[in-house]
């Protein structure tokens, strides 16, 4: 049922949420009990009887109402307090059974549920202490007690045993509702933190594969500056040498391809900087700029970029052009096994609350065991890749909210869709 703000209830006070439903359930109860035994069952109750019964009833309505204000307050209950709230339930029932016949009471048996639910929810020390109030609470009701009046003594048997009946029903109930409820939250629980150690694992793997990348990149700038000068030395004894003008194209290409590596090294080194990814940026004209620096990677590829005609902004660029650079590399490997007729597309669809760049190409596909790991573990590839540009991508895209849906079939190739929420 909808509950009024004021008896709110946060998520720490599940436990405690499922006590006050209990008590609830309790109060009615044994309100109906009293009911049906005053007015359809011949037991006479004084009327000094029904006052003290009536109060101990409205002591535990008062007391489940505070019950309820409690859970708005975040602190969430613990041993001592729930132990407390037991001890409130047995010593209440143990009242109300003082002024209905002790322990000649068919609902005696009614201290269980709260055992039960004592053994479940608190440790075991405090779960004896309760066992141990109770049962000093039901010997001391088997001496101390009002005596109820049955007028019809022949009768008082059926009662007894129609009383049992319905205890066991209510009990049963009570118990099996509690421990169900319980055991629900105890699997949500360890369902939570088995996938909190699985982003931990998979968070320290990232971190792991980062050091890797950031000392493979310090490794790689000093040969790369010695290829650089190299290559600079070639290229003045090609303009010197005429005999050496038919290795230029070749020369140039080389010169090309270093330039990737220094600007990929440079990327590296804006990615590890905070401050560079403040700020939000047009996805049509960073998208735009975007491919037309990677095409310098794979010159051999056709690659064909269809903007969305509205524009939205993100401040997730950086993150998203290293998703990018791992799917349209993928890409363009697959479409290259096309033997010059390699493509790729890349379209930009925005809508109101999300993003989304679909990279597809004119390759032979991925089967689909394969695909289905992909970006989970890592694996082998054609390409003698091992599948960790995928793995750091989809981790990534988790990081910022975004999604990535891998599809391939033999005729359409292979779509990799990224899907990302906009401010």
């Amino acid at each position: 049922m909808d509950l009024p703000p004021i008896f709110s209830i946060l998520p720490q006070h599940q436990i405690l949420s499922r006590l006050t439903g209990m008590r609830w359930i309790a109060i009615v109860a044994q309100l109906l009990v009293i009911a049906a035994v005053h007015f359809t069952i011949d037991v006479g109750l004084s009327r000094g009887a029904l006052q003290s019964l009536f109060c101990v009833i409205a002591f535990l309505c008062v007391f489940n109402l505070l019950s309820w204000w409690r859970m708005r307050f975040a602190r969430p209950a613990g041993d001592s307090e729930l132990f407390m709230q037991l001890l409130v339930d047995v010593t209440g029932l143990s009242l109300l059974l003082y002024f209905s016949g002790g322990a000649t009471n068919p609902f005696v048996s009614f201290y269980l549920p709260a055992l039960a639910v004592a053994a479940a929810i608190l440790p075991w020390r405090l779960a004896f202490a309760l066992a141990l109030y109770a049962f000093a609470s039901y010997s001391l009701l088997t001496y101390v007690y009002q005596p109820l009046h049955i007028h019809d003594s022949s009768r008082g048997m059926a009662y007894h045993l129609a009383g049992m009946w319905v205890n066991f029903a209510v009990s049963a109930a009570l118990i099996t509702w509690f421990v169900t409820r319980i055991s629900g939250n105890l699997r949500q629980r360890e369902a939570q933190l088995a996938q909190a150690r699985e982003r931990q694992l998979q968070g320290e793997r990232m971190i792991a594969l980062g050091a890797q990348a950031a000392s493979a990149a310090h490794e790689m700038g000093t040969p790369l500056s010695t290829i650089a000068v190299i290559a600079g030395e070639l290229r003045n004894e090609v303009r010197q040498t005429p005999a050496l003008a038919a290795y230029g194209a070749d020369l140039a290409v080389i010169e090309q391809q270093i330039a990737v590596c220094k600007n990929a090294l440079d990327r590296m080194r804006v990615d590890a900087d905070p401050q560079s990814v403040l700020g939000s940026h047009a996805l049509k004209e960073w998208l735009d700029k975007f491919i037309d620096a990677w095409r310098l990677r794979y010159p051999a590829v056709h690659l064909s970029l269809t903007l969305s005609e509205q524009d939205g902004l993100s401040s997730h660029t950086q993150v998203l052009g290293q998703i990018l650079l791992t799917l349209l590399d993928n890409a363009a490997r697959a479409a290259a096994t096309k033997a010059g007729a390699g493509r790729v597309q890349v379209t930009l669809v925005i809508a109101a609350a999300s993003a989304l760049i679909r990279v597809q190409d004119n390759g032979p596909g991925i089967d689909s065991e394969l695909l289905m790991r992909l970006g989970y573990q890592p694996v082998a590839s054609s390409a003698d890749g091992k599948g960790i540009g995928l793995l750091l991508a989809f981790e990534s895209a988790r990081q910022i909210g975004a999604a990535i849906r891998l599809s391939a079939t033999p005729a359409d190739g292979t779509i990799a869709e990224l899907t990302v929420a906009l401010p």
